[in-house]
């Protein structure tokens, strides 16, 4: 294997669509859990049974092969029925986040165009079906799952409106669908200009959920509480369908509250965890020793960002087997992972190696392939990657390469190992007094100080160094830290020019829905 690419074998044959997946798992296991919400809970072959119900008012409706389904809803039974009913007779879902405000929410059903629209409501002490009616055309309806208004369609009656549609029909519906069909779209945080939705098609999806649930192993994927935002790939493919291609039990909960997933979890033991730096800290401000809740746990898949070791050394102590992964929306999740390790270095400073059935390169600005220990661009090619940006063909065609790697936008570097690192993000880099600067190498640095929870460094200008960075810091909880300390501690860690000039020190950093710190939020904040 040379030193610059790094391969993997192709991954085995997996189902075609979504529909064929969930026909495999529901006949391989009928009366295994698949889903819980609460106190409902349903069996695969009752799951199957809600989809076909679902599937058939879709076609009622008038929905075609192709055609978006939008649907607001928190982490729940019915987000999952109407995302693989909608996907199975050729629909495109999409998710919108209950988060949203009108803003968020008018450009993506502008730009998505769906021909109907899925609510839970109220939730929240909002009334979505209300705000969302003025922003859609009065031909496109609302099904509401809740309280349905003058203007909405109860699901109940959106139900029997499907009783009319053969099982023939529903069944040539299907069959038309192929793998390399759009089934999700996924818009981007849009932290650096408007979202852009992201078009997985069902190949993508099944191959990477198959991919990652022959690594991490049936044992592990056996149930997992999935409580993230349901318009992030995070949720619908890291955590969800990697459960799914098991065959395990997906425990829903409507939002990220770990007390209230901790009393979950003693009912319904989670085997598998997604995390991120943020979540580790949130667990770790309630409960500095092993939260009982982990005492199930096998396998903790965490990224998003660096993690300090220090953290990694408190949660390492559930005993669950841990793993530095890397992925984004257009790579459809997990591409790479740690192989089994209690090495913290490794688990922190690297990501790992590629899934099966994926190629990664480390290029250099001018195309060619950076040599071993160089930084350069991580570039992907895989079935798992996207279609394309959906209606932006200037956008897709800017994420691939000549010969159809993705662009990432991070930069990493290949190890002696066999491990990649990531260094940062290109369009976050900055130049300070000429060298180049990449945030993620100091926030890792900042967070590995004991009294630090969370760090994130943005650039802004210098008439001195053209640009120098700032950093903004949360502690842990019941911790304090000053500039002074910080700036001491670094000099041990980084090059004096890469210190950022100076700290903010904040008791909690602004997130995003998904719960990563937003930055841009920052940008606008920074003195």
């Amino acid at each position: 294997m040379e030193h610059d690419v790094l391969k993997h074998p192709t991954v085995a044959e997996s189902p075609a669509t979504l529909c064929a997946l969930l026909g495999q798992v529901t006949a391989a296991n009928p009366e295994a859990c698949a889903v819980v919400d609460s106190d409902r809970a349903l069996s695969y072959r009752a799951l199957h049974t809600q989809v076909d119900f679902y599937a058939k008012a879709l076609l009622a409706l008038g929905v075609k092969r192709g055609d978006r389904v939008a649907m607001l809803a928190p982490p729940s039974i019915d987000f999952w029925i109407v995302l693989l009913a909608a996907t199975s007779v050729g629909a495109v879902w999409l998710g919108l986040n209950p988060r949203y405000r009108q803003r968020d929410f008018g450009h993506v059903l502008i730009d998505s165009e769906p021909v109907a629209v899925v609510c839970l409501s109220p939730f929240e002490d909002r009334d979505y079906c209300s705000e969302l009616r003025p922003m859609l055309p009065k031909e496109v309806p609302i099904v509401c799952h809740g309280e349905a208004t003058a203007e909405s369609i109860s699901a109940d009656d959106f139900e029997a409106s499907g009783r009319e549609v053969s099982n023939e029909v529903l069944a040539a519906a299907r069959a038309a669908v192929r793998a390399e069909d759009a089934a999700i779209i996924v818009y981007t945080s849009g932290t650096t200009g408007k979202p852009k939705g992201a078009v997985l098609s069902h190949g993508a999806i099944v191959s990477c959920a198959v991919a990652n649930a022959g690594w991490m192993g049936r044992e592990a994927l056996a149930r997992a509480v999935c409580a993230g935002p349901v318009n992030h790939v995070g949720m619908i493919n890291n955590a969800c369908m990697n459960v799914f291609a098991a065959g395990g039990t997906i425990i829903f909960h409507p939002r990220v509250d770990l007390l209230a997933m901790a009393e979950l979890s003693s009912r319904w033991p989670p085997t598998y965890m997604v995390s991120s730096p943020t979540i580790f800290a949130m667990m770790l401000a309630i409960n500095p020793d092993v939260p009982s809740y982990l005492e199930s746990v096998r396998l903790i898949v965490f990224g998003g960002a660096a993690t300090p070791k220090s953290m990694l050394a408190q949660i390492a102590r559930c005993g669950a087997r841990l793993s530095s992964v890397y992925g984004l929306t257009e790579s459809c999740g997990i591409v790479t992972r740690t192989d089994e390790t209690r090495d913290l270095d490794v688990l922190a400073d690297t990501i790992g190696t590629p899934l099966p059935g994926v190629t990664i390169r480390i290029a250099a600005a001018d195309g060619s392939t950076c040599a071993l220990g160089e930084a350069g661009e991580i570039q992907i090619k895989a079935p798992f990657v996207m279609s394309g940006y959906f209606r932006n063909p200037a956008a897709t065609a800017a994420a691939f390469t000549a010969d159809g790697f993705l662009r990432t936008g991070d930069v990493g570097l290949l190890r002696v190992d066999g491990n990649l690192s990531i260094v940062g993000r290109l369009k976050e880099m900055f130049k300070s007094g000429g060298y180049n600067i990449y945030p993620a190498e100091i926030e890792q640095a900042i967070c590995e100080h004991p009294s630090v929870a969370l760090a994130a460094v943005i650039a802004t200008p210098d008439p001195k160094f053209q640009e120098v960075g700032i950093a903004f810091v949360e502690p842990r909880m019941g911790a304090s830290v000053t500039a002074e300390e910080l700036r001491e501690f670094l000099r041990a860690r980084v090059a004096n020019y890469k210190i950022p000039k100076r700290f903010v020190i904040a008791a909690e950093l602004p997130k995003l829905p998904n719960l990563k710190i937003d930055k841009a939020a920052l940008r606008s904040a920074a003195p």
